[in-house]
């Protein structure tokens, strides 16, 4: 949905200055109206999100297989069905296929956790899903945090300096506008269509490659575009946002969600994210520092071309460590808890992987 939030976000920002037009040319201070409202509408959405997620029941393999609670399973399994818990009277009674030796204990997490993660080919999915996030999100945030900046520097928007600052603001909230509805929503829509046909993996692939060959051309063809068609130029940035979404920007939630086991899934699923926003906050930081080397925006071709390279990386990442979980089911990517967890094993055996099996 990080399509439909850029769109809004640009759609709101052209309503807000288009409603704000007279105050802020009668006086520029009026501009903060503008940015503080957008602000305030954004918390909106983050808070139903939220909420949401506080009264999301707890998904029955969850509660079975970290948690242990037969109750919470068998509830969270009428959830499934879309039966209330609370009236239904004939729910079929799970029985489990093995009955754990000991209740789980969350001390031993981070020790099964890192059990489970010294194996290089459980270690090296970990790897790929926390390093292609962090790769992507460099020059996804890079770029769209900076997209405002971009589209005055290729002259879709004026400078400040020869025209009025609503004038700059309007030019910047139709360029936003028009690359989120033509970019970012049709490739997050293509992604939904096709990602149990495609593949996750393939998807990354390919968003990875076209993002790799199009920041290759605007940083090669930067001012020549920008001398001849400024239109050429926005019709790239829409590509780009198109390949993100259609691509890694969707996968990289996707993936980490599939390929770990039930009981680090969480946990995986948090640190592969918590890269990907370090790789947000060295791109929100590190782009005005480097467009401006040599002058104002002397550099940004040259960024343009980091990027590219940054993506070919991504690229190398996902096709070496991530696996395809396409038409698997997440039971596949369950592993053997004997290996894991020393409080399975009995004095004379291991259990046998086929009775540990769910």
């Amino acid at each position: 949905m990080q399509g439909w939030g850029q769109f809004f976000g640009a759609l709101f920002a052209v309503i807000l200055l288009a409603i704000f037009k007279g105050p802020i040319e009668a006086n520029q201070i009026n501009i903060d109206y503008v940015w503080r409202i957008l602000l305030a509408l954004g918390i909106l959405p983050a808070a139903c999100t939220l909420y949401s997620r506080f009264h999301l029941p707890e998904s029955p393999r969850y509660a079975e297989r970290v948690l242990k609670d037969q109750e919470l399973t068998e509830i969270s399994k009428a959830y499934a069905l879309g039966v209330n818990p609370e009236s239904a009277t004939n729910l079929v009674p799970y029985e489990p296929v093995i009955q754990p030796a000991k209740r789980s204990d969350s001390r031993h997490h981070f020790r099964d956790f890192r059990i489970y993660f010294s194996k290089w080919r459980n270690l090296k999915v970990l790897i790929g899903t926390c390093s292609t996030w962090f790769l992507l999100d460099i020059a996804f945030y890079g770029l769209t945090l900076n997209q405002s900046i971009v589209i005055s520097a290729i002259g879709f928007a004026p400078d400040t300096s020869t025209t009025s600052p609503w004038e700059t603001l309007w030019k910047q909230a139709l360029g936003n506008l028009i690359i989120s509805l033509l970019g970012s929503i049709p490739g997050y829509y293509v992604t939904v269509f096709t990602v149990e046909r495609l593949g996750r993996k393939t998807i990354q692939i390919i968003g990875f490659v076209m993002e790799t060959i199009l920041f290759i051309i605007v940083a090669a063809a930067f001012y020549p575009l920008k001398d001849r068609s400024t239109g050429a130029f926005i019709f790239m940035f829409v590509l780009i946002q198109f390949f993100f979404q259609f691509g890694a920007n969707a996968t990289t939630f996707i993936i980490p969600a599939e390929v770990f086991p039930t009981r680090f899934r969480a946990t995986a699923h948090g640190m592969s994210a918590a890269c990907g926003k370090s790789g947000a906050i060295l791109a929100a930081f590190g782009f005005n520092v480097l467009v401006n080397l040599g002058g104002k925006n002397a550099f940004l071709p040259q960024t343009l071309g980091i990027f590219a390279a940054i993506q070919f990386v991504g690229l190398l990442v996902t096709i070496f460590l991530l696996p395809e979980s396409k038409g698997r089911d997440l039971d596949s990517f369950e592993d053997n808890e004997a290996e894991w967890r020393p409080e399975i094993r009995t004095d004379h055996h291991t259990i046998s992987e086929q009775e540990t099996q769910f």
